[in-house]
């Protein structure tokens, strides 16, 4: 069953402050709207409201221009990547991806850890001890390597 997708960027006119409109995208799938802030703003005597772009060729509109290309085809890509991986993809579930929401918040540790818990039960049976024991002292040099070099507990998987 072949969907409709859309995406639209729009001003948000009733919050215009100091000639400054912000912008929202919106994100159409068979009919299933969902809206969200871009955090950009644009002087509203360049933005065209019928074609969702700034018009003109001054160096504001040119780079607000580019900015909404990259978001759509970042929004295109997700789209496709959710497309394949399951069979009915909602206009939510792009917006999510897109602005990494989606994801339960894994970090490369717990991911890490989670992976040596697996392990740790198939000790014996497909895995040697010494194997795990390499796994988990990978796992604490990953741990000590954020803390001292990198000054953070978590990096983020998006």
């Amino acid at each position: 069953m072949k969907s409709t997708f859309r995406i639209l960027f729009l001003a948000r006119w009733e919050l215009e402050k100091n000639d400054k409109v912000p912008l929202c995208a919106r994100i159409t799938i068979d009919g299933e709207k969902v809206k969200f802030s871009l955090k950009s703003e644009v002087s509203s005597n360049i933005w065209d409201p019928k074609s969702g772009r700034a018009k003109g060729q001054t160096k504001e509109a040119l780079q607000l221009n580019r900015y909404h290309d990259s978001i759509k085809g970042q929004m295109i890509m997700h789209y496709h990547s959710l497309s394949e991986a399951k069979e009915v993809v909602t206009a939510s579930m792009v917006r999510d991806a897109f602005l990494c929401t989606n994801i339960k918040s894994n970090t490369l540790l717990s991911v890490f850890e989670e992976f040596n818990d697996r392990q740790e039960k198939l000790i014996g049976i497909d895995l040697a001890q010494s194997t795990f024991n390499k796994y988990d002292l990978t796992y604490r040099r990953l741990k000590e390597f954020l803390k001292v070099k990198m000054r953070k507990s978590y990096i983020l998987l998006c």
